[in-house]
């Protein structure tokens, strides 16, 4: 699983060939086959594990005191740029393609719907009336994902404490 995330990673889910995975896993195409029927099978099992993740991600998230203490933040943000950096590959297949597949879109909905709202409810409340409600938490989601894939070649602490200070200083409730 680890090699289908770094070929996911290094050359999309699309790129990515049962050959570059079984390559990169040092294993057979028959030790392949034991485990997946194929490379969407793979996707399927590592997006199991991806949704449980960000479900824990996200009751941390609902858990933390409020108003919503920069530190305790940051230290959930650094959290979530951890599983982005493993489930980043996962996470853009949900963002990006929508994926049709039946499975995927359930897992997406089941897992990043919740944390969308979970994100939307640390919004300032003016701001939260200014904007619309439904786009709030997908766009710091947006935000959380896109700094992460863009910053995966920066130490994490800097991704982690660049997304904190963002979404702290112009979004999150102080009070």
């Amino acid at each position: 699983m680890e090699a289908g995330r770094v070929c996911f990673r290094n050359y999309g889910y699309s790129g990515a060939r049962v050959d570059d995975i079984v390559e990169m896993a040092g294993i057979s195409h028959g030790a392949f086959y034991l485990y997946f029927r194929n490379k969407e099978d793979l996707l399927h099992r590592m997006a199991v594990d991806c949704a449980e993740r960000l479900r824990s991600l996200t009751e941390a998230l609902i858990a933390l005191r409020r108003p919503v203490d920069r530190d305790e933040l940051q230290a959930w943000v650094a959290q979530f740029v951890a599983a982005y950096h493993d489930d980043g590959p996962v996470i853009r297949v949900w963002l990006d393609n929508r994926d049709p597949d039946p499975l995927m879109q359930a897992l997406a909905n089941d897992s990043l719907g919740p944390l969308v709202r979970a994100l939307a409810g640390l919004v300032d409340r003016d701001l939260a009336a200014a904007v619309d409600d439904r786009l709030t938490g997908l766009g710091l989601l947006s935000l959380l994902e896109r700094l992460s894939s863009y910053l995966r070649d920066v130490p994490q602490d800097l991704a982690a404490a660049t997304a904190t200070q963002l979404m702290f200083a112009t979004t999150v409730r102080s009070g």
